[in-house]
């Protein structure tokens, strides 16, 4: 997720079940501030700016379900200058910055997958939900963003690690509207893979699922389309509506290809508050 948002539509805004939830409410937001080199705020901006709201979300019930549900998700922006932001669930500081490129420290609370989330995961073991931990590099020039960012598990949970491409684009139509354009890859290791779509010989003889070991690879890409509107001074609605593609050995797990779909739909509608 990139490390700020042009959430707010106005100059000096910017962008367990609960906290999973979180994540799940946003295809991240595309447009991040470049920080300044000083690593001061500018003259008349507060150290702390936040946003919060709530909404609802439409997406899988796991990780390669064809069966969608709608759930109700709370909404959390945070920054304290140009350093620290909160996104959801995924925290982030900043080592290092010229105004065009940026270095972050970054942790992001992942959720785990229960085996009561539908009936094709009964026999399979849950996934706890935990934190990873890792580096991104940010690059952003005008209204063109783009982030590269690596994690690991940290929390004993898949025990993975991937890395996420995520690039975008901002398109201000008015100045209380904007269009967030933006497309994504992640790749993942083995352990990530196959924690989420693999199964196990012991499994496949309880569920009668087939044997699939997951390896490192492609995991998915995606496509998501984001819309902000402020109707007021501290108001803001944000509408959003995405894709991502299963690929490789994710796509060929029998959750996906016997019982689920590669193709994972999600939107989201919430509305926050400026403080």
């Amino acid at each position: 997720m990139f490390p700020s948002s042009t959430l707010a539509l106005r100059p000096g805004w910017r962008n367990a079940r609960a906290l999973r939830l979180i994540l799940l409410l946003a295809f991240p937001p595309i447009a991040f501030a470049s920080p300044t080199p000083s690593g001061k705020e500018p003259h008349g901006k507060p150290d702390w700016r936040l946003i919060l709201g709530a909404g609802a979300l439409y997406r899988p019930d796991y990780p390669g379900s064809d069966d969608l549900e709608t759930r109700a998700v709370p909404l959390i922006f945070a920054d304290y200058g140009e350093r620290l932001y909160l996104r959801g669930t995924t925290a982030g500081a900043r080592l290092w910055g010229n105004g065009v490129w940026g270095l972050d420290a970054v942790a992001r609370y992942h959720s785990g997958r229960d085996s009561n989330d539908n009936s094709i995961l009964e026999g399979l073991e849950d996934i706890d939900a935990g934190v990873d931990g890792g580096l991104a590099l940010n690059v952003g020039r005008g209204p063109w963003k783009a982030q590269l960012a690596v994690y690991q598990d940290i929390s004993s949970s898949h025990d993975g690690l991937y890395i996420d491409l995520e690039a975008g684009r901002t398109f201000t139509l008015n100045p209380r509207l904007q269009l967030e354009l933006e497309a994504s890859a992640t790749w993942a290791d083995a352990d990530f893979t196959d924690a989420y779509f693999g199964i196990t010989p012991d499994q496949a003889m309880t569920t009668g699922l087939p044997v699939h070991a997951a390896e490192a690879g492609m995991k998915d890409v995606g496509l998501s389309l984001g819309l902000n509107y402020s109707p007021g001074r501290h108001w803001l609605v944000r509408a959003q509506v995405g894709v991502a593609r299963l690929l490789g050995d994710a796509a060929d797990s029998p959750l996906v290809e016997d019982h689920g779909s590669a193709t994972q739909p999600r939107a989201a509608l919430s509305i926050g508050y400026r403080f």
